[in-house]
């Protein structure tokens, strides 16, 4: 199976943290994580917006590509604490060339939220060891396309009746050949934790025959490195750099349609002049411009 590198950016705020009634009074935190299918070869990066300095008890964190807010007591019934911590997860996965809009549609994007809780200060010496009381796991139903969009109150359990409200924001934002090593799943790992598996070599001629098609051959080395390939190969390469640049475009519109309305339903937010962007004129000027080129080298697929 020959292979996309496909990049997706999720935004995430925590808004305000409402204690409903929770039992005991002490020191609070939350955590969140995206998490995302073992089965798709994938790399993630969490970073905290706007962070620039050291992390401390009055600030969010990143551990292990997990973030934690800043850690907040609670004393009283109905208190309510503002959090707006934002966090970005950016995360590379290894796509089905062939399908790649299919695979985004059915990749099944998680994200959970624990709570976590002390009443010793002493343990607010070492964060990471305060234990997590409760969780919740929000699907997130992402479309290449439309991205996602949304803002809801997820409110814990029984035993810990409180609530925190959480945006979620996500789009595509770039599709290309595989520029980092992936850790796939092995046979012989366990929990299907397994190490890199994929040199440039191998990525470099899974490539050649997704964009060629399964009529390309290579010629052999020493026939020299320019080549022409067949009038098939080309059109199959029109095609598929096609198909990824219109996905591609119409994530794009798709984020820039949802902001245009979120500025008229909020008229206190920046009113940006957006630019104007026509998928048709656009993707037809990059189709006429991959067509002068000649080199196989050349014909690959931009990022937005």
């Amino acid at each position: 199976m020959s292979e996309v590198q496909g990049t997706v950016e999720f935004s995430v705020e925590l808004h305000k943290f409402h204690n409903v009634d929770l039992f005991q009074r002490g020191y609070y935190q939350i955590r969140a994580g995206l998490k995302i299918p073992s089965r798709i070869p994938h790399r993630l990066y969490a970073t905290i917006a706007g962070q620039t300095g050291d992390s401390s008890l009055c600030s969010a964190c990143v551990h292990e590509n997990n973030v934690y807010s800043r850690v907040f007591q609670i004393l009283y019934r109905n208190e309510e604490i503002v959090l707006n911590e934002s966090m970005n997860f950016r995360v590379h996965l290894l796509l089905d060339g062939e399908r790649v809009e299919d695979a985004l549609s059915e990749a099944d994007f998680q994200l959970k939220l624990d709570l976590h809780f002390t009443d010793s200060e002493q343990l607010l010496r070492d964060v990471p060891a305060i234990p997590v009381i409760s969780s919740r796991t929000l699907c997130l139903h992402f479309h290449p396309k439309r991205g996602l969009h949304h803002h809801v109150p997820v409110m814990f359990d029984y035993f810990h009746l409180s609530v925190i409200s959480v945006t979620v924001h996500a789009s595509l934002v770039a599709l290309h050949q595989p520029l980092i090593s992936f850790a796939r799943p092995g046979k012989g790992s366990w929990l299907g934790k397994g190490s890199p598996e994929m040199g440039p070599d191998q990525t470099s001629m899974s490539l050649e025959n997704l964009v060629f098609g399964a009529g390309y051959c290579k010629p052999p080395s020493s026939e020299g490195s320019f080549y022409v390939p067949s009038e098939n190969c080309m059109q199959h390469a029109y095609k598929w750099h096609k198909d990824l640049c219109l996905l591609l475009l119409n994530a794009y519109r798709g984020l820039q349609i949802y902001y245009t309305v979120l500025m008229k339903e909020i008229p206190d937010l920046p009113q940006l002049k957006l630019e104007e962007l026509s998928v048709e004129d656009t993707l037809s000027q990059l189709c006429t411009e991959l067509q002068v080129f000649s080199l196989m080298e050349s014909i690959h697929p931009p990022s937005f």
